[in-house]
């Protein structure tokens, strides 16, 4: 027997002498981990690593939410197949990233002329949008300073909380959930 037929048998042996035994090979399973929006401390750090955002990424979930208030807070515009301009209003933050609010992204990332300018939020949005929290203060509220409107968000034990539609009840902003 060549030494490789014989490591290839060893190994073989060892791992059906554990599946024998009992013995598990695969990994435990770990409780669900927490996948959205999230920051702890001062809010100047909180967006600095999240998810994409798109029509290809999380495009119906709280998260996209939470970049639509944004959107409104800065009084983006999203343009229709006639190519008419129409504002971003709070009715939209529904957390469906569809045609409109894509447009409206695209709109805002060449307003505040980021390279990243696809309609798509990436780190460089989120980094940009950032800039404009302040908080947290009392019960966990975070603002965000828009240029046309100031929104207001939560953050409870390091998760962001959002509004669909700007009014309810908070809502954990989930990339894989919505409502």
């Amino acid at each position: 027997m060549t030494m490789r037929k014989r490591a290839v048998a060893m190994v073989t042996a060892v791992l059906l002498g554990a599946g024998a035994t009992g013995i598990a090979l695969a990994p435990t399973a770990t409780a669900a981990s927490y996948h959205g929006v999230d920051g702890n401390g001062g809010v100047n750090d909180d967006w600095g690593d999240e998810e994409n955002l798109g029509v290809d990424n999380y495009a119906e979930s709280n998260a996209t939410a939470l970049w639509e208030t944004i959107l409104y807070a800065d009084g983006a515009k999203w343009q229709d197949d006639d190519g008419d301009w129409h504002n971003f209003s709070k009715s939209q933050i529904d957390g469906s990233f569809g045609p409109e609010t894509e447009s409206a992204t695209q709109w805002w990332q060449d307003h505040y002329h980021l390279t990243e300018n696809d309609g798509v939020v990436t780190d460089q949005s989120w980094e940009f949008a950032q800039q404009w929290l302040t908080g947290p203060y009392s019960g966990g509220i975070v603002l965000y300073d828009g240029d046309v409107r100031d929104v207001t968000f939560k953050r409870v034990s390091g998760k962001y909380r959002v509004k669909l539609k700007g009014t309810g009840s908070w809502r954990i902003a989930y990339y894989d959930q919505l409502g």
